[in-house]
């Protein structure tokens, strides 16, 4: 788990910097200067609240593979911490794999439940520091436009600017709710259930229940921050460069997990044989824009307590639109 962490870090630096090999743009193999101006470069003057649209989100998750929708909501306390809390849940039932194939092919009285997904968070930061750094900028000029811009080969130089860098200890809870295939459970784990009056379950029954299952994160994160801004003197346009890009470490310990017993013609078969998985982990990565309307985009992959041998998952989103504000709001006043 700590290779992942560390991983995950590396290639968050790299997104945001590489090994500078020149600061000069370079046309038709001719070294040209860039003189600019620097409108601003605040890596700490970030906006506070943050709203984000999740029109897509996929997951695969071995217990039940969803695509569907999402709302997530995160503000910055200062420079002490930062919190944020989410839901998602898929579109229709079609996009709720095993809850479909449920109607479709279930033989028991349980009536499948539709997936959702909840999150709380909170991130203290531990050490939030400014540092110098160097930051690679893509020139364009309104001169290159539609067919042209695309077969051009993209200028760009390399200016110095500020980074913050955040160091975090995060912790939250989760809960979630699911249609399961017993059947592929009950296979994978060997077991098989038993009715109050005794006797197995028909292997000829296509069985399908719930669970739900509730539980906390506590884990690592590292930002990087840039908000900055120059104004090249020549054709460019100002060139902006305000991502916050986010890299985690979470481990999961889910006490709660919840299994529904089976009912068939009124009988009731005990899930208590299911085996149930209380630890999990997940690492992951998060980017959006300091802006006061933009995009963001994040993914994740672990291990989600809940049924034994069935809790990987791999999750894409993408954010559209985000809402951003610093929450300032001020009269003006004049003297008489």
């Amino acid at each position: 788990m700590k290779r992942i962490f560390f991983v995950l870090s590396v290639f968050s630096i790299f997104c945001f910097y590489g090994k500078v090999y020149s600061q000069n743009v370079n046309l038709n193999t001719e070294a040209k200067t860039l003189t600019y101006e620097e409108l601003y470069d605040t890596p700490y003057d970030i906006n506070k609240l943050f709203i984000h649209l999740q029109p897509i989100y996929g997951e695969l998750f071995t217990t039940n593979t969803t695509v569907g929708w999402g709302v997530k909501a995160q503000y910055y306390l200062k420079n002490v911490a930062d919190f944020e809390g989410h839901v998602r849940a898929p579109y229709a039932r079609t996009f709720d794999l095993t809850r479909d194939a449920a109607f479709k092919n279930s033989t028991v009285d349980n009536e499948p439940r539709p997936f959702t997904y909840f999150e709380l968070l909170g991130t203290y930061h531990i050490k939030d520091e400014e540092q110098d750094t160097e930051t690679k900028f893509i020139l364009y000029s309104e001169r290159y436009k539609g067919d042209k811009w695309a077969a051009t080969v993209p200028l760009h130089t390399i200016i110095p600017t500020k980074m913050r860098r955040i160091y975090g200890a995060r912790f939250g809870g989760m809960a979630y709710k699911s249609s399961v295939d017993y059947s592929r459970i009950m296979e994978k784990q060997g077991v098989t259930l038993i009715a109050d009056e005794g006797g197995e379950i028909g292997a000829d029954e296509s069985v399908y229940g719930n669970m739900s299952a509730m539980g906390f994160y506590i884990g690592g994160s590292m930002s990087l921050i840039k908000n900055v801004a120059v104004q090249p003197d020549k054709i460019y346009g100002t060139l902006v460069n305000d991502l916050i890009f986010t890299t985690f470490f979470d481990i999961n310990f889910t006490p709660m997990v919840t299994i529904d017993d089976i009912y068939i013609d009124g009988m009731r078969y005990s899930s208590e044989p299911i085996q149930k998985s209380v630890l999990g982990f997940r690492a992951g990565i998060e980017g959006k824009f300091n802006r006061s309307f933009g995009w963001a985009y994040g993914g994740e992959i672990g291990y989600r307590p809940g049924l034994k041998q069935s809790g990987f998952f791999a999750l894409a989103k993408i954010s559209f639109p985000v809402f951003s504000t610093q929450l300032r709001y001020q009269v003006e006043s004049f003297g008489k």
